[in-house]
C-alpha cells in the first residue's frame, strides 16, 4: 500500500517536472523574441512544492505591445501544465520589491 507521504512526493515531483519543462520553453520563446524573463520564487529557490505556483519576472522596460507579447508567451507556455503562475513586470515594482525578487536568485545560486 502506498502511503500518503509517497503520494504527495509523487505529485510534487510531477508538478515540479511539468513546471520546469513549461518554464524552460517559455524562457526559450521569450529569449527568441528579445524578452528577458527570469524565474523567481519557489521554483528558482529549489523549494517548489505540490501547491506551489510559478513566479516569473519580466525584466526591463516594456511598451504595451511587448508587454502583451510577454503575457501571451507565458500564458501559452504554461497553460498546458495547469500550474498557476504569477507574472510580474520589473517596471511595475518599487526598488525594494524588486530587490526581494532578486534575492531569490542569489539564494538559488548559493
Amino acid at each position: 500500500m502506498v502511503g500518503m507521504t509517497t503520494l504527495m512526493a509523487r505529485r510534487r515531483d510531477r508538478r515540479h517536472s511539468a513546471a520546469s519543462a513549461a518554464v524552460s520553453q517559455v524562457l526559450r520563446d521569450a529569449s527568441s523574441k528579445g524578452i528577458d524573463i527570469t524565474l523567481v520564487g519557489s521554483l528558482a529557490r529549489g523549494d517548489f512544492r505540490s501547491h506551489s505556483d510559478v513566479d516569473l519576472l519580466v525584466r526591463g522596460p516594456m511598451d504595451r505591445k511587448r508587454r502583451a507579447l510577454a503575457e501571451q508567451l507565458v500564458a501559452d507556455g504554461i497553460r498546458a501544465s495547469e500550474i498557476p503562475y504569477d507574472l510580474v513586470f520589473e517596471a511595475d515594482l518599487t526598488y525594494d520589491r524588486l530587490q526581494e525578487f532578486l534575492s531569490d536568485l542569489l539564494i538559488s545560486y548559493q
